[in-house]
């Protein structure tokens, strides 16, 4: 049972954590102007941003799933 909770929690976690990476990376953005900012948005945070929301579903489908398993069992 912790497992599922574990499961279910792990998709709003990132969620979350990507929200504060981009309120932080937002708050910077007026100190740190350069072409390394641009490129490392590009390069990175722009393709993280819909890996985590997929990975945050695929968690919450998971945890969905599980939850209909154990209701199916119980």
């Amino acid at each position: 049972s912790e497992a599922v909770t574990v499961a279910g929690s792990n998709g709003a976690l990132l969620s979350k954590a990507l929200k504060d990476l981009l309120v932080r990376w937002e708050q910077n953005a007026s100190s740190w102007r350069d072409q390394a900012r641009a490129d490392f948005d590009k390069d990175f945070l722009q393709e993280l941003i819909p890996a985590v929301r997929g990975a945050s579903r695929a968690a919450q489908e998971i945890e969905n799933l599980l939850q209909r398993i154990r209701n199916d069992c119980t």
